[in-house]
């Protein structure tokens, strides 16, 4: 058995998805570019991180919808992980 911590984003007592806890644990600026996913801009973003390319590197920001589809991918590799390298299909 491999021990996961509780993730924040699910209530305790109702195991309903809380609206906040993914997002509380970060600090939003009003307006940015989001380089994940979506590539929008003018939206509110969070600094995810740095990242480095060809040698170079910069600041990475993430808007919700992105940092949301992120935790969720990095949640199913750990899950996949946990049971032996099991495929799990979206």
């Amino acid at each position: 058995m491999v021990f996961r911590p509780t993730r924040r984003d699910i209530d305790p007592v109702t195991r309903e998805p809380t609206d906040y806890a993914l997002w509380d644990r970060h600090e939003w600026q009003a307006r940015g570019e989001c380089w994940l996913w979506c590539g929008r801009d003018d939206v509110e973003v969070t600094w995810i991180g740095p990242v480095r390319s060809s040698g170079m590197h910069a600041a990475l920001y993430a808007c919700r919808a992105c940092l949301y589809e992120l935790d969720q991918r990095v949640l199913e590799i750990n899950m996949r992980e946990d049971v032996g390298g099991v495929p799990i299909h979206r």
